[in-house]
């Protein structure tokens, strides 16, 4: 999975972090666990846009160069979430494309689980379903309409208009 949270420092300053979140459910009374573990936040330091000051003094030959630094913060979590923005401002908050993963249903009631009372609903039946409702919402695929003018084709032979498109 993600391992353990960790937290850089850099000159006692704090530059960056990977904090992980680790969910661990258990319904004894039905022998059901449920683990999840994921990378949560994430916090990275990078230079800021626009922001450079350099100084350089030719008698002592000394520079001196000092660039911004932006805070970066990212939050995820698997319910589609993403938060994004800059540490110490609001975060803007996107929405992720739905996606047949996390959450699921962890303690779902019994006569949810199968159409009819008593049938398990098994993972090919339910597969078989979904790709039968997908085949029905396309369209019906129709061969093109044939010329009458050119004439009935044999076995193995080329119409004319299709040998002169060929270049035959």
């Amino acid at each position: 999975m993600w391992g353990p949270s960790t937290v850089v420092r850099s000159g006692g300053l704090l530059s960056g972090a990977r904090l992980g979140c680790r969910v661990k459910e258990e319904d004894v009374g039905r022998r059901e666990t449920f683990s999840a573990e994921w990378l949560d936040l994430e916090l990275s330091t990078r230079p800021e846009e626009g922001w450079c000051r350099r100084e350089a003094d030719e008698r002592r030959r000394e520079t001196l160069e000092q660039r911004g630094e932006t805070r970066v913060l990212e939050q995820r979590s698997p319910w589609g979430v993403l938060r994004f923005g800059v540490l110490g401002q609001p975060l803007t908050q996107h929405l992720l494309p739905y996606a047949r993963t996390l959450p699921l249903p962890l303690f779902a009631p019994p006569d949810l689980r199968g159409a009819k009372a008593g049938v398990p609903r098994t993972l090919s039946r339910s597969l078989s379903h979904e790709a039968q409702r997908d085949l029905s919402q396309l369209p019906p695929i129709c061969p093109p309409p044939l010329d009458p003018r050119e004439g009935p084709l044999k076995g193995g032979e080329i119409g004319e208009t299709e040998a002169r498109r060929i270049g035959g």
